[in-house]
């Protein structure tokens, strides 16, 4: 769940918005040419469904148009191919949890008309359905596409509207203290509670958050949310600490509702997964570039790590659902990118952060025991280790981990992750690091996160080290170590490729 870059296919957001002028263009060779760069584009990476789905439409109206020889039969099982497949691929993203859905239900979850999947139906178990119909489908079709995808991703929003959120939340939020504080008074001392202030802001709030998109939510509120003064209050003794990682009730019941609403503009998975993810990467470092169990320069303070961990256990224990757990119809949201990236970058956080799972799920606690273990060992290694270092006494030091069996079992831990989630080059390097982590500074503990590693450390000259400033050297943004430019355009043959087979 760490942030890493998002890899598209476009190489920039020009290019982006003008394959959605082609294909909607009532010029078939525009049309043309958006369908070939969407399959250069596919050659590149992964594309999103909804523009795989808009080229294979529209792809058939061309072919529809310019259609030689073809009998009205055979543009029948093209157009139904078409439908069937844009149907199935806009529909299977939705299919989540354990239990499946019908089709017609996650159909109306994300807006589609309910005819699509009747039509869908039909032309896969029954009759086909006429061309004349088939034809009006696929407009309507790439119609909705156009309502419910391009038209989002090109609303663009002012500069300061994050400002104007961050105003309006605060607002807010101050009307909503105010409010109960007068409620929580004997009546008869103020009279009735006024909720002119809260009504106002509120209304200002709703009208903000309306005109967010789900980039716009990652991108502007999630960050927002994690600001100090916002989920983590700015009063230290109102925040949560290690190793419980529990929300006060007070902090609880100000941010409830208002993460519900959030939530219900955007989906319960939707919102709660992009929170986690902004929270995990605020407070877990990438290993690969930080190193094994250390805390990077944009970690926020203890007592602010420990509130966001706290609303981590906060999410996990009211919208996971555990495999095999009787809760259909609830809300689950997606746990297995939050183990990855804890699992994959360990730290004090992520530590804590696999105990709450656990505590959560019986089943996942017996395969992250292992995983616990190794990192609650790693950490009083380190600790020993700062011990030894600061005492500078000939005594015995700690007894700890040799480092001989450190590395047996961080091979192994690499055994086990790259057995769930894949291989990750990053993270091997990482891990199999020669020389053990040190660290500097104040003395460590077990039960606080691992100090820095110091950057002449035999083991971080092994790993990405920052350069001093005095080393930088400008280039342009988008180029290689070496100063130069990658080609990221499609070739020029791809423009000349036939769309569709023409029959002989």
């Amino acid at each position: 769940m760490s942030r890493q870059p998002r890899i598209v296919a476009w190489t920039s957001t020009e290019e982006y918005l003008s394959v959605a002028e082609y294909l909607y263009s009532a010029s078939i060779d525009e049309r043309k040419h958006g369908v070939a760069i969407v399959k250069a584009w596919r050659s590149r990476a992964r594309i999103p469904v909804a523009i795989e789905a808009t080229a294979g439409l529209v792809e058939m109206t061309v072919a529809d148009e310019e259609a030689k020889g073809v009998t009205t039969n055979h543009l029948r099982h093209m157009y139904s191919m078409a439908m069937i497949r844009f149907v199935n691929t806009i529909v299977d993203l939705e299919q989540k949890g354990t239990f499946a859905q019908s089709v017609v239900s996650l159909a109306g979850k994300i807006g589609m008309p309910a005819w699509f999947v009747e039509l869908r139906h039909a032309a896969t178990h029954e009759q086909l359905p006429s061309l004349t119909v088939l034809q009006s489908a696929c407009q309507q079709a790439l119609g909705w596409l156009s309502d419910y995808y391009w038209n989002k991703q090109t609303r663009s929003l002012p500069s300061d509207t994050q400002v104007h959120i961050r105003n309006a939340l605060a607002a807010y939020l101050q009307a909503q203290d105010i409010v109960l504080q007068q409620g929580g008074r004997k009546s008869g001392k103020k009279g009735a509670v006024d909720y002119t202030a809260m009504e106002t802001a509120s209304a200002e709030l709703t009208r903000l958050v309306e005109n967010l998109h789900v980039d716009a939510v990652r991108e502007l509120l999630i960050p927002l949310l994690l600001e100090p003064g916002f989920l983590v209050p700015e009063d230290k003794k109102l925040r949560s600490k290690f190793p419980e990682c529990k929300l006060l009730p007070g902090v609880e019941k100000r941010w409830k509702d208002l993460l519900v609403w959030f939530a219900e503009c955007w989906g319960e998975t939707t919102f709660y997964d992009e929170l986690l993810a902004g929270i995990v990467a605020g407070i877990i470092p990438n290993a690969a570039e930080a190193g094994l169990f250390e805390v990077s320069d944009s970690v926020p303070s203890l007592s602010h790590a420990a509130t966001l961990v706290a609303w981590v256990r906060w999410i996990v224990e009211s919208y996971y659902v555990p495999e095999g757990a009787d809760l259909a119809g609830s809300p689950a949201i997606s746990i297995e990118p939050l183990l990855e990236s804890c699992l994959r970058n360990p730290s004090y956080y992520s530590r804590s952060i696999l105990k709450i799972v656990s505590e959560t799920d019986a089943a996942l606690k017996r395969d992250l025991k292992p995983f616990v273990d190794f990192m609650t060992k790693a950490l009083e290694a380190l600790a020993a280790m700062e011990a030894d270092k600061k005492t500078h006494a000939g005594s015995k030091p700690a007894r700890v981990m040799s480092e001989e069996a450190m590395k047996q079992e961080e091979a192994l831990m690499v055994q086990r992750l790259n057995a769930h989630f894949g291989s990750s080059a990053a993270v091997d390097e990482s891990l199999n690091d020669d020389g053990a982590p040190e660290a500097d500074g104040a003395s460590m503990d077990v039960d606080a996160p691992a100090a820095r590693q110091p950057a002449g450390s035999e083991a971080a000259a092994c790993r990405w080290k920052r350069i001093p400033e005095p080393g930088w050297a400008a280039c342009p943004i988008g180029t290689l170590a070496s100063g130069d430019v990658p080609s990221l355009e499609w070739p020029a043959w791809v423009d000349d490729l036939p769309l569709y087979a023409v029959p002989a």
